[in-house]
Formats: structure tokens, sequence, C-alpha cells
């Protein structure tokens, strides 16, 4: 039996946006806020397992256009697994009771009115599995939709029922139901619809009447063909997610022992359509809806260019059974790699940190690149926009006549594979700064084109000054950023060619005085870089060709900083993913056409909450680990795993 109480359509493009950044802070907690060592998963098939435990789940009845999947498989498990995270238990201390008060006041308010989600509840009644799925409209949107299992069809009801009667107290309108069988509800204080209703066991909130009634035609055929071994519900091409083979080959690829708390799919095409489609509603511009014959039909500009070869990304995080730490495994699924997927074919080889890398590196990440097929493809996309073939070879030749700076046959060809991006602090300037350097094949040989060619770019830019280094056989430039119509805390940012390398910096000062200090103690000496070696050594292939390690007590300390003093809004300037993170959630823009009272909710809560009630950084700090990323390519993709580890944790 179905049930279902309906109220009037939403802003669906804002609901969308909304919680999918709800779900990837789930993934973030999932994958940054871990403890300590790990045993490696290897990576393996159990396609018949993996497949069959999802029949047996309310996943089985969602169709192969879910554009994403984020399932807890336990609920239980999970709470009580992250529970014991470090950055959980720092969030539960003493310390951050006052903080943490206003702001469980608040998201739990938020959350209620704009999805009917209360987690309270949701924990109350819950028996086992909660599912977060983005599934597509017939306007070919995205609509988001909650399961929550609870212990049987009885308790489902009460959970429906209690929702409902916490949304009228907070303020939604019950109308005349346009369906029978239904009830409509408007949900006045956020402007959105929300469709409430059970699926036997499993209680559904939903964000869309089409999708809705669906999914209760779908279950209604799942329960007919209950007993049909095989489970197929789908005739007349109405298939579903668990046959799609995108779905089959990353999920299955997953083994499920030790059991996972998370698991993840992302389907970015399809997203990205669903995304234009909302964005020309929107807009009231004319759009064709999506067709599931068509899934391509409407791709945005710059998904083409070979990017509908990246087909899904798919994860999982879980438990390691002999430490109780949190691992996590993602697989990017691009068996083609066809055009722009080319550029990501990286050229396995050493990972070693190098020696010059300063222990004063917060985080540090090394990659080998694939420079040939990344300007390639460039080369396509400047093409196609410009709609005038050779268009990026003759703006090149234009550059090497005009300014004496040939790109395409003096620089790209001597740059090396080895490409390494790092972050250090200057405290006296109160800087923040990435540093970007790449190796110079046969410096002895093409250091010094490089450097002339530097020279040429910006000798004649009123922006750009030339420094002298002491020491140093080239000048240094200091150079003006734009980012964001020439809004940028880092308008003299610095370029310079030394030591064989060819480096860039945010911020010029930074990048003077770290090639003109003395040799300071290597990352590669530390015992922080020896546990961390110990940790991906057990996931290194022949195939790997990325390393990053991250010190997150030190890499979040302005973020940190700032917000306790000066509030989101002291983020404006500082660069960090922890404060671009915090930014897209408080600081978002809303749709145009939102009421003005739900368009100001935002920055209401950011004013709201006083974040100078924060514990100081040096008490937080203790629950801040070190990150370890590995990264390599696979048959069909890439693999990306993820540890957070103490400095503590070495093995023996």
């Amino acid at each position: 039996m179905s049930r279902f109480l309906v109220s009037p359509p939403l802003d669906r493009s804002r609901t969308a946006a909304t919680s999918l950044i709800t779900t990837l802070l789930l993934v973030w907690v999932s994958t940054h806020a871990f403890t300590s060592t790990c045993v490696a998963e290897p990576a393996g098939r159990s396609v018949d397992t993996a497949v069959a435990d999802l029949n047996g789940s309310i996943t089985s009845i969602l169709p192969d256009d879910t554009i994403f999947w984020l399932s807890v498989p336990d609920w239980e498990a999970t709470v009580d697994g992250l529970a014991n995270l470090p950055m959980l238990r720092l969030f539960a201390s003493e310390e951050m009771k006052r903080f943490r008060e206003q702001t469980e006041e608040r998201s739990t308010s938020f959350l209620i009115d704009a999805y009917g989600v209360d987690y309270h509840t949701i924990d109350e009644n819950i028996s086992g599995e909660f599912i977060i799925a983005g599934l597509t409209t017939a306007q070919g949107e995205m609509s988001i939709t909650c399961f929550v299992q609870t212990p049987n069809e009885a308790a489902a009801g009460a959970f429906v029922d209690a929702t409902a009667t916490l949304l009228k107290q907070r303020g939604a309108v019950e109308e005349s139901p346009g369906t029978p069988g239904t009830v409509q509800l408007a949900l006045t204080i956020m402007d959105e619809q929300l469709v409430l209703g059970t699926l036997g066991s499993c209680a559904v909130l939903c964000g869309d009447v089409g999708v809705a009634a669906n999914l209760v035609k779908r279950w209604q055929q799942h329960s007919s063909h209950v007993s049909n071994e095989a489970g197929d519900i789908s005739p007349g091409g109405n298939r579903r997610l668990v046959e799609q083979n995108e779905f089959a080959e990353t999920i299955s690829a997953f083994r499920e022992s030790p059991p996972s708390l998370l698991r993840w799919y992302f389907d970015p095409i399809a997203y990205a359509v669903a995304s234009e489609n909302a964005s020309q509603s929107d807009s009231d511009q004319p759009s064709d809806p999506a067709t599931n014959e068509e899934p391509f039909s409407n791709i945005p500009f710059p998904m083409r260019h070979g990017f509908p070869g990246l087909q899904a990304i798919a994860g999982r995080a879980w438990i390691n059974p002999t430490n109780g730490d949190l691992e996590s495994r993602t697989l990017v699924y691009a068996p083609t790699r066809k055009d722009a997927m080319e550029m990501f074919q990286f050229e396995p080889g050493s990972l070693e940190i190098p020696k010059w890398l300063s222990d004063e590196a917060n985080v540090a990440t090394l990659v080998r690149w694939n420079l040939g097929q990344m300007i390639s493809n460039a080369e396509a996309v400047y093409d196609d926009v410009t709609d005038a073939p050779g268009a990026f070879e003759g703006t090149m030749e234009d550059l090497k006549n005009e300014l004496n700076v040939d790109l395409l046959g003096g620089l790209f060809p001597v740059i090396g594979p080895e490409l390494v991006i790092y972050s250090v602090n200057d405290t006296a300037r109160n800087n923040e700064s990435t540093v970007v350097s790449i190796e110079i094949q046969d410096p002895a040989k093409n250091e010094k084109s490089v450097a002339s060619m530097m020279y040429n770019l910006f000798v004649g830019d009123p922006e750009a000054r030339r420094i002298r280094l002491p020491g140093k056989r080239y000048e240094m430039w200091q150079i003006k950023l734009i980012v964001d119509e020439d809004t940028t805390p880092f308008s003299k940012a610095g370029l310079t060619v030394a030591d064989g390398r060819l480096w860039f910096c945010t911020h010029a000062s930074t990048l003077q005085k770290m090639l003109l200090r003395r040799q300071t103690s290597p990352l590669a000496e530390t015992d922080v870089y020896r546990i961390f070696d110990q940790v991906v050594s057990r996931e290194r292939a022949p195939e790997s060709f990325g390393v990053s390690i991250a010190r997150m007590d030190r890499d979040a300390k302005k973020t940190y900083e700032v917000l306790r003093s000066s509030g989101i809004q002291g983020l404006e300037n500082v660069e960090s993913i922890y404060a671009t993170l915090l930014r897209s959630i408080f600081l978002r823009q809303p749709a145009e056409d939102v009421a003005e009272d739900v368009r100001n909710a935002g920055s209401r809560i950011a004013d709201e909450i006083d974040f100078s009630v924060l514990p100081s950084y040096d008490f937080a700090r203790q629950f801040l680990k070190n990150l370890a990323v590995i990264s390599r390519n696979t048959e069909t993709g890439w693999e990306i795993f993820a540890v957070v580890f103490d400095e503590e944790s070495a093995s023996p």
C-alpha cells in the first residue's frame, strides 16, 4: 500500500542545490573527518553480491535516470561509527556546547522548513536504511527524495503523519487534494513543495509530484513481481538504476567487507543536463524535456568535447575493523577515455615528495600530469568557442610573432610531467599562499628559454613588476590575478624561473621569501611524512600517478581563526577549501524569483550565529588529523583512496 501527502510546486533548482550541498557535506565528512592509519582494501569484483543486496533495498525501484544516490545501509551503525570520529568528538565536546546549541537549533529548523526532515524523528523511527536520491522530473530537472526505512508499514505511516503534523504546526496549510487518497500541503514558510508518503515499510519525502507518482507505480510493479527471482519490474523500457551498466560497474566493484557506512553514486553528465534544464526553466526560455531515448541531447556546452565519456563517480566509506578507522575509496568511471578524457590519462612514475619541499607545507600534492593531452583538448574547446577551426593555433602564432612567446613550440614541449602544488602560511604577512611548481626538462638546456618567454610575456604589462632576487639568475614577476570580475585577494601574485622549475605563487612575497631562504627541514624527512609514506605504500601500484598529504591541524588554522574573530563575512578574503565550503553554504545566492524572506534566510543564519563562542584553535587542533590520498589509473578510469592518519599511528 502507498499513501502520499502533496503540496504545491517548489523552486526545484534551489532545492536541488541545497540538497546537493547537504549530500556533499556528508561525503566530505566521510572522506576527511576520520582517524588514523589503515589496511588498504583492494578493489575487487563482487557483482552478484552487491547487486543482490541492493535488490532487497528500496534502491531496487529507483529508475535508471537517477542522477545521484547516497545510501546509509545501516543508520544506527553509521551514526555510532561517525560519532567516534575526531571532528565529531570535537563538535560534541563541552567546549563546543555554546556553539553546538545555536547551530543545531538553526540547522534543524532549516531542514524541517525546507524538506520536512527532522533527524531526531528519523533517529527514533528508522530501522536500517536511509537514502537521499536525486531523481529526474518530467521536465528533465532534478528533484530530491529521501527514503527512511522503518520497522513496518504502520511505523512508516506514523512517521509520515508525525512529519505532516509538524509541518502544519510550522505554517504548512492543508489544501483540497488534487489526487484521491492524498492530502495536499502548502509549505508557506519556504514556498516549496514536499510530497510525503509510504512505500511498504519505507517512509518517503519527495520534492516533485510526478516523481512521487512514478515511485508509487514502480513500487506497485515491484510488489506484483516480488516472487519473480529476477525482480524484473521494468517492462517496456522502464529500467532500474541497479540494471544500469554504469551503476553496476562502479558500485559492484567494491567489496562489502567490512560493511559500508556510506555508499554514493553520481552521474555528472545527467546532473549537467538537469542543471541546464533548470536554468532554462528559471529564465523562461523554451526547452525540450530530456527523454530516456536521448539522454545527452541537451548537454551544456562546457560538458561537450568528450566529457560524456565521464559516465559515473561512485564510492564507499567503511570502518576498518582492525583499528576502528574510517577509510574511503572512490572510482571515476570513464571507460572510453575519448577526447577530453584523454587529458586525464596521467603518466605513472615516481611519487616521491621532492627534497626541496619544506616542512612548512600544510598541504602538498604531487601529480604526474599529461600536459600534451590537456593542450590538445584546450585547442578543441577554443576552436569550438570561436567557431573557427584553427583559431587556437592562430592565436598561438600571433603570440609568437608579436611577443616572441612560443608556447606551442617552445614552452609546452619542455615542461616535465611532475607537477607539485602546496600551501604555506606566512604569519608575518597574514597570508595563506598556494604555490605551483612545474619541472622543466633538461633545465641546463631549456631553463633560459623559458625565462626569456616569461620576460617577453610580462615586460609590456603595466600591471606587472620585475623584482630582482639576490643569487638568482632570473627576476621574479609580480603580477595581478583577475578573479571574479577583478575581485581577488591575490593582486600581487608571483612568477619566476628558478632551480630548474617554473614557479607560480598566489602571493609574490611568499614566493620571494621561499626562494631566498636557507634550506629548512624538508617535509620528506619529518615523522609525519614517514607515516604518510607507510600509509600510501600499501596502495602504491604501477598505475599510480598522484599523492597528497594534508596536515589539517595547520591547514584549517587561518579559516578557523578568521571565522572565530570575524564570522562568515570575514572569510571573503581567505583562500582555503574550508573557507570556500563555508562561503558556499552560508553566502550562496538563492534564485531571483524566491521570496525576499527566503532569499535572506541564509545570510540571516550566518549573521545570527555567534562564531566567537568557538573554542580556541589550540583546543580544536588536537581533533584535526592528517589526510593521505593516492590516485591511480585503472582500465576504466581512475581510483582514489583516502585515509586520515595520526603521527602516533605508525606500524611497528
